[in-house]
């Protein structure tokens, strides 16, 4: 009776700890696409539709991809709910491949990191780029917050791709199959007359 109540209690907390944690983990997708949303947008009403107003285009066409991916990912947390595993890890690895460019992006088309940004002659730290005006490097620490959370997206996608993957496929092993077909094994006998 113990041993069947263990069993039964063991059962339905695997369930509930499973949804929790998807619940948990897609609550953290959407807040930080809601933080890293506000940045880009700032970005994009700060500097507009020309080339000119921003330190690279590059930098400008990673922020439009940013835009893009926060809005797919509002899509995702709204419509994960009523969706099939299979199809939420498609999108999943979609997700990721897509917050990963702009953070790469991001990260490769812009000379800010965390320990740069407080430099007292941006001129000589940045020197012979367009990321030494003031009007650019006013803007380092939210550039910066947009790469961090960027790749912080990119890690949680990649992470719940391999977790949905893992709970939605089932491998067992066909012990009948080879690589060459059906194989049948022939029975020897055995000494003293004892058979398999």
């Amino acid at each position: 009776m113990v041993l069947e109540k263990a069993t039964k209690s063991k059962a339905f907390t695997a369930p509930i700890i499973r949804r929790n944690l998807y619940i948990l983990v897609w609550a953290l997708v959407f807040a930080i696409a809601a933080s890293e949303l506000g940045l880009v947008s700032h970005q994009l009403h700060r500097g507009g539709n020309a080339d000119e107003h921003y330190g690279s285009r590059e930098f400008k066409h990673a922020l439009g991809l940013g835009l893009f991916s926060c809005l797919l990912t509002f899509l995702m947390c709204l419509g994960h709910p009523w969706g099939p595993v299979q199809l939420m890890v498609f999108w999943a690895l979609v997700a990721a491949v897509f917050w990963g460019t702009v953070a790469g992006v991001v990260y490769s088309s812009c000379p800010y990191r965390q320990n740069n940004c407080k430099a007292k002659d941006p001129y000589h730290t940045f020197h012979g780029s367009k990321w030494s005006e003031p009007q650019y490097f006013r803007e380092c620490s939210r550039i910066v917050a947009i790469q961090g959370l960027a790749w912080a997206e990119w890690a949680l996608f990649t992470i719940m791709f391999f977790a949905m993957l893992f709970d939605s496929v089932e491998f067992r092993p066909k012990p009948t199959k080879s690589f060459y077909g059906h194989i049948t094994i022939p029975r020897f006998p055995f000494p003293n007359g004892a058979s398999t």
